[in-house]
């Protein structure tokens, strides 16, 4: 049975440093999640691809380009631009929720914290890819910071379990520092199989994490972690993934993830 917590427990900061991982429970509201859903799924192309950093112009516009061209009046163009500034600005304001930064800074000593980059992965059912199976990955292993500060959030938009997909963690792993990877596209993967693989002669109990609409999962960057497709045909597994990191720390950009320091 998974261990889950409000934001106004004390004891967050030792289960996390112990675990690597919290489950907090109920932290958007429904209506909330639908809100986010509605607004996002406008700029989901026919597959239902990620979608990186929506709440960025450039990588909204970026990755819209069929769907941009396909217009043929500018004034429809124009429109859809706007829309797409105003709807930026709604992504980061989640991403920079004030609530999020009490809890990570809490987490972490007390420091500020920076949000770095995010991502949208649907998992829509009956879509391309609905099958996205994460390999047991660090995140870390990505932007590579050595003392291991590296946070993600996942919010969860509808109900997670192992029928829609739903992830698992490598209990403790968090522990051992990165081990040796296998680099793995992580974007749009022709394979349906994004993550670095994490490889290591260590072995560890892997626990499938169930969630309801709104729960929030805050992963240490050194935990191994990561997902089943979804088989259901009727439950799409909808969720929001953000990046953070305490200020002053260092990390590595990326060519496509390109993070930085956004508040």
């Amino acid at each position: 049975m998974n261990l889950k917590f409000t934001s106004k427990k004390k004891n967050l900061k030792k289960y996390f440093e112990d675990n690597g991982y919290i489950i907090i429970k109920s932290f958007f509201s429904k209506k909330e999640c639908k809100k986010f859903l509605k607004i996002i799924t406008k700029y989901a192309n026919k597959d239902f691809a990620p979608i990186m950093n929506p709440d960025r112009l450039e990588y909204l516009i970026s990755q819209l380009t069929k769907k941009i061209d396909s217009l043929k009046d500018l004034g429809a163009k124009v429109n859809l631009i706007n829309s797409l500034q105003k709807d930026c600005k709604y992504f980061r304001s989640v991403m920079l929720n004030p609530k999020i930064l009490k809890l990570l800074s809490k987490i972490k000593n007390k420091r500020k914290i920076s949000a770095l980059m995010s991502q949208m992965i649907f998992k829509q059912v009956n879509s391309k890819f609905s099958k996205q199976s994460w390999e047991p990955h660090q995140d870390n292993s990505y932007i590579l910071n050595k003392k291991g500060e590296y946070i993600t959030i996942n919010i969860f938009m509808n109900k997670s379990n192992m029928e829609n997909g739903t992830m698992y963690v490598w209990e403790k792993s968090h522990k051992y520092g990165i081990f040796n990877y296998k680099n793995k596209v992580s974007y749009r993967e022709k394979d349906n199989r994004p993550g670095n693989v994490s490889k290591t002669k260590k072995r560890f109990n892997v626990k499938n994490l169930d969630f309801q609409s709104g729960d929030m999962l805050i992963l240490h960057g050194n935990l191994v972690h990561g997902s089943y497709a979804n088989k259901s045909k009727k439950h799409s597994r909808p969720l929001y993934s953000v990046s953070y990191i305490p200020k002053g720390e260092k990390f590595v950009s990326g060519f496509n993830a390109q993070r930085k320091v956004l508040n």
